[in-house]
């Protein structure tokens, strides 16, 4: 005989107005031919199927769904779902809604007229199930651990529904522009540090010459040029502070300090010891 249940854990503590808040997490196994429906949300509502079948209908379209199918209820969206009357399905749900959701839900590209996700490697299954116990815990933490499992289950989401990647319509310069910002987010890292244009092409898989031509087209500066004023700005905040101009040449990756004065000096058009004067220091 089929063993039927249902349980939700609700977040202890949700924030209003936040960027994303997860509101509540559960499972349940079916009866058959159970029937949510029609109605309407005002939040975000995923459910991911572990076993059994059923249906899903949303703007005049119906899905049917089986295991590892996931089905996106969005707010303001009339919805209807029903399990299978002789394989009911067990599935998992998350809710959550927040500012953030709409950009996170087009970049897994749903929406409402796509609000399927076929299949999946079980990692949204895992994180629904993580944040249901975070939940229970009632812990003050729960927040950061509910949203940190959202982020990987949207990653699987977005993983089945674009196994390609971001759309073609977004063409090369999509897929540039994202390069350059890693490499630019790679630099600021790495800043404080003995940095070579050699090492970042390596480590990001790229060769050197193809980096910085990339870099250079998507950013309008070569990535030497980049870092250079990503220190200056950076030693500008250091020189306010009560600490030798060696110190701030130090701190912001520059091992000679009147290498360093010379460099600030070309990009401000001050010294060190000028910019601080002018500054009130």
């Amino acid at each position: 005989m089929l063993r039927t249940f249902s349980q939700t854990a609700v977040h202890p503590n949700p924030r209003a107005g936040g960027a994303l808040t997860v509101l509540f997490s559960g499972q349940s196994q079916t009866e058959p031919g159970h029937r949510m429906g029609p109605q309407k949300l005002d939040y975000v509502l995923i459910h991911t199927v572990i076993e059994g079948e059923g249906w899903f209908r949303c703007r005049d379209k119906h899905y049917a769904l089986g295991p590892g199918d996931s089905f996106v209820i969005l707010p303001g969206e009339l919805h209807t779902y029903q399990s299978d009357e002789s394989r009911p399905w067990r599935y998992r749900w998350i809710a959550f809604r927040g500012t953030e959701a709409d950009r996170w839900l087009a970049a897994a590209g749903i929406d409402a007229d796509r609000p399927i996700v076929r299949g999946g490697d079980g990692t949204a299954l895992k994180a629904m199930a993580a944040v249901e116990k975070a939940f229970r815990r009632k812990e003050w933490t729960s927040e950061w651990e509910a949203e940190g499992w959202l982020r990987l289950a949207f990653s699987a989401w977005a993983k089945a529904n674009r196994p390609g990647g971001p759309p073609s319509g977004q063409g090369k310069p999509g897929v540039a522009a994202m390069e350059a910002d890693r490499a630019a987010r790679w630099l600021e890292a790495q800043s404080a540090h003995s940095v070579s244009i050699a090492r970042m092409a390596k480590e990001l898989g790229y060769h050197r010459t193809h980096l910085t031509k990339l870099f250079t087209r998507e950013l309008g500066m070569s990535p030497i040029q980049y870092l250079q004023r990503l220190r200056m700005e950076r030693a500008k905040t250091l020189l306010l502070e009560p600490l030798s101009v060696e110190e701030v040449a130090l701190s912001v990756g520059y091992s000679d300090p009147l290498y360093f004065s010379k460099s600030f000096k070309k990009l401000t058009g001050m010294t060190p010891t000028e910019f601080r004067r002018s500054q009130g220091g």
